[in-house]
């Protein structure tokens, strides 16, 4: 990555580090490592295939967790992984209204769904997600109910990359119930009312995702590194002549993060 890229990611790390000291306290180097328990941390992603939650919030965040301890097994400890358990259970709660005009979006299956042709395979899924990038709108709050709208947008970005780093995992009876949730989630992604169109963003910023203007800045929402990480890993499977478009696009989400 360029030097600005590197330097902008541990501005916003720090940050981080400064604003929640808690989630930074050294672990407790007698408890010993157990590779057996990662087993639980893939049950937590079982329950968030299995039915659309949170976005695929939990994929994203489970998945990522799942990478950094097939990376560091000496971190594959009990009250590491009890807490993924914990909060990979969390993300499969969410309210029923998430979507606007939906009353209970929990009960919305793929035989509900209209415009949206069927994929297959996290090639397909991942051309799908730039391909929604067409419409993006900041949330708001509407009727007294916040509605989050191009963070949902983001959401398809991320949750599409955890199906491809499951797939890569080798863990396929995962990733196919995944991508059915997926599409479920682009469907869900478009009920926004007509009027906050007049509010969509229609140029980016910028049109590249390692843009100086962007990583100049420190960030307080951590989809700010998580959006470039997953985008960056997914334009590598477009086709070449398709990532311009793709990445300019996505940019228009960056453009609105703070």
């Amino acid at each position: 990555m360029p030097e600005h890229v590197k330097a902008g990611i541990e501005r916003t790390c720090e940050a981080y580090r400064a604003q929640q000291p808690d989630w930074f306290l050294p672990i407790d180097e007698d408890e010993a490592p157990d590779a057996t328990l990662l087993d639980q941390v893939v049950a937590g992603l079982e329950d968030n295939v299995a039915q659309l939650r949170t976005s695929g919030h939990g994929l994203a965040l489970g998945v990522l967790a799942l990478k950094a301890l097939r990376e560091r097994p000496d971190l594959i400890r009990p009250s590491i992984v009890d807490g993924l358990v914990k909060l990979l259970k969390a993300t499969t709660e969410d309210r029923q209204t998430r979507y606007w005009g939906i009353v209970n979006y929990f009960e919305i299956t793929e035989t509900d769904i209209a415009g949206i042709e069927p994929y297959h395979t996290t090639v397909e899924m991942a051309e799908r997600a730039f391909d929604e990038l067409h419409t993006v709108i900041s949330g708001r709050v509407i009727d007294g109910l916040r509605y989050h709208f191009a963070g949902e947008v983001v959401h398809s970005v991320t949750h599409a990359q955890a199906l491809t780093d499951l797939e890569r995992f080798g863990y396929g009876e995962l990733v196919t119930p995944g991508i059915r949730n997926h599409r479920v989630q682009m469907y869900l992604n478009r009920q926004i009312p007509d009027y906050v169109l007049e509010d969509e963003v229609k140029e980016p910023a910028f049109a590249n995702i390692f843009s100086p203007v962007f990583w100049e800045k420190t960030y307080s929402d951590p989809h700010a590194l998580k959006l470039p990480y997953a985008a960056l890993d997914l334009l590598k499977r477009l086709p070449v002549e398709k990532r311009a478009v793709a990445e300019r696009n996505l940019c228009k989400l960056l453009t609105i993060m703070d």
